[in-house]
């Protein structure tokens, strides 16, 4: 995988591991086995730990088989689609040509699609991975060294990953995989400076209050594993009865090199987008961004982001978020503020509107991420998405646009999609809604989208909170917050309207204006209304009111849907 260019720890990090919390009874069985000097004997008991290994990863264990006639064959396996023929040694020098050969001649003499595993605790000499290679035709045979059977004693169930890694290998690169091997390889390749494919950049711009543009925005904040996004997919948006369904991927990122293939990795699967959204935590400031270019430069740019920082924490939160085909996905995890940028965790999270039919490009995912358990879907157990109004009208402080711009566009004018604003809710008297406490507690700032977008040569008077939308993963809360605009035309009250309780969210949004002008001609044949003709809407209601009465006019997709006459308690719809 492509590498990004950036400082790497000293090369004494590169051995840094985690030792596991507890040692598996096998690993000790095997560690017994080193002080035996009879070889053979040390074979056969090699030869047991692995059927023990394969029955615990629930591999169907045959001893002794006649797959290859009179030729002898320790055991094979089989799992639900593959094949196996293994021998195990265990001798003072490493395998040579004549174990391959002898092990390739079983081949021959057994169906086309088996495969062969040589476990050899010495490994192998000089030369062999290359005849294993170019005589892959002939029949494939994948070599497990001791730091692959170490692994797999260790935990049985990586042996679904270290098989496919290993036939991949070697059928479509042409290369043994080999633990000690690939370990070497991993180093090697950390202190490359291999530049990276260019990731997407975002669709939208970022401008402060003065309209000069910025790659990211910062305000106080604290640990919180929210982030703002302006479009959220609904995976319970569907005709279908059920629930959605969500896959998680803990990835092995060791660091931040690490963690910037992964990025690279779902670019080049096709995950990425140019919509996406990210956030990164500190102690006392938030960094708020669009599109995954911008993240990497401020994962990559900590220093210059932390400069200012007083008490900085010895790490940072993060969180990326974009949607994708049939839902939406988070990366998050923690990573260290010093050098050696340490990844303690990574875990990419998935909603999905369901089980795909056809898994393969997860699968994908899979392999590229060397993702080290087994994957499971799990049903939703509740709505993905929830939507609420706010009460009241709350209005918002401007610190920034985000911006559409005009090469996006059909009409090429750059258009306002979404705010950056101050959070109303901080150091102030206001609440927020119960269920938006824990995410809001702390924000300086709010990313909101905008339900009515306009010209950015069309600046409004007053933006307002309208409703939000939150949805929760594994270790992230996804939140669209929905701001919307008003301004005077007239003596005319542009504004969203109240909100009511137990509304719902998809139920019909009126627009609702009130004025004391004669009706305009739109409002009474019922044409369709422009959004210059909204203003006037409650002057079609002084048609129908006398004096001391309240008109109002409400407009639905740009149609006038109705003129609402009050009179103290009564209310007469014309």
């Amino acid at each position: 995988m492509a590498l990004h260019e950036e400082e790497r720890p000293d090369a004494a990090d590169d051995d840094f591991e985690i030792e596991p919390s507890h040692e598996s009874d096998l690993l000790r069985e095997l560690h017994a086995l080193r002080a035996m000097s009879d070889a053979q004997g040390r074979g056969y008991m090699l030869e047991a730990l692995l059927e023990r290994m394969f029955r615990r990863a629930h591999f169907q264990v045959v001893h002794n088989p006649k797959m290859a006639g009179r030729r002898q064959t320790d055991f094979a396996v089989i799992s639900h689609d593959h094949r196996y023929l293994v021998e195990a040694k265990w001798e003072g020098q490493p395998a040579g040509t004549d174990v391959v050969q002898a092990v390739r001649s079983r081949l021959r003499r057994v169906d086309g699609t088996v495969v062969a595993l040589l476990f050899t605790m010495s490994g192998i000499a000089e030369g062999v991975d290359k005849e294993i290679a170019e005589y892959r035709g002939e029949g494939l045979v994948l070599v497990f060294d001791d730091a692959d059977i170490l692994t797999l004693l260790r935990d049985p169930h990586e042996s679904d990953r270290l098989l496919r890694l290993k036939r991949d290998a070697l059928v479509v690169h042409g290369r043994v995989h080999r633990g000690e091997k690939e370990r070497e390889a991993e180093k090697t390749a950390r202190r490359s400076r291999k530049k990276a494919e260019q990731l997407p950049r975002s669709r939208y711009r970022l401008l402060d209050a003065g309209g000069d543009e910025v790659l990211w925005f910062h305000g106080a904040g604290g640990f919180n594993p929210a982030v703002f996004c302006l479009d959220l997919p609904d995976v319970d948006w569907v005709p279908a009865a059920g629930s959605g369904v969500c896959l998680d991927m803990p990835v092995a990122a060791w660091g931040q090199h690490d963690l910037l293939r992964l990025l690279d990795s779902l670019n080049e699967l096709g995950w990425m987008g140019d919509r996406g959204q990210w956030s990164i935590q500190q102690n006392g400031r938030n960094w708020h961004g669009c599109g995954v270019h911008s993240f990497t430069e401020a994962l990559k740019n900590w220093r210059e982001r932390t400069r200012e920082l007083e008490k900085p924490h010895h790490s940072e939160e993060f969180v990326y978020f974009e949607a994708c085909d049939g839902g939406f996905y988070t990366v998050c995890g923690n990573i260290s503020a010093e050098r050696t940028r340490r990844v303690a965790r990574c875990n990419v999270s998935f909603q999905l509107v369901g089980m795909p039919l056809d898994p393969g490009s997860l699968q994908q995912l899979y392999r590229r991420f060397d993702v080290p358990s087994r994957g499971y879907f799990r049903p939703l157990v509740e709505q993905s998405v929830t939507r609420r109004r706010f009460d009241g009208r709350v209005p918002l402080q401007v610190l920034g646009r985000i911006v559409e711009s005009g090469d996006q566009r059909w009409d090429q004018e750059d258009w306002v999609v979404g705010l950056l604003a101050a959070n109303p809710y901080r150091d102030s008297d206001l609440r927020p809604p119960d269920d938006l406490a824990s995410d809001l507690e702390g924000a300086g700032v709010l990313v909101c989208d905008l339900r009515s977008h306009h010209p950015l040569s069309k600046p409004k008077g007053r933006y307002e909170l309208w409703s939000y939308e939150r949805a929760r993963t594994s270790d992230a809360h996804a939140l669209r917050i929905v701001a919307d605009w008003w301004e005077p035309e007239d003596n005319v009250e542009c504004r969203p309207s109240a909100s009511r309780a137990g509304s719902g969210y998809f139920g019909a949004q009126f627009l609702e204006v009130a004025a004391q002008d004669p009706a305009p001609a739109w409002v009474a044949s019922g044409t369709e209304a422009r959004s210059s003709d909204r203003a006037e809407a409650g002057s079609a209601a002084c048609g129908h009111a006398s004096e001391g009465q309240q008109s109002h006019v409400r407009a639905r997709g740009g149609m006038v849907h109705s003129v609402q006459v009050e009179n103290g308690d009564d209310a007469v719809m014309v």
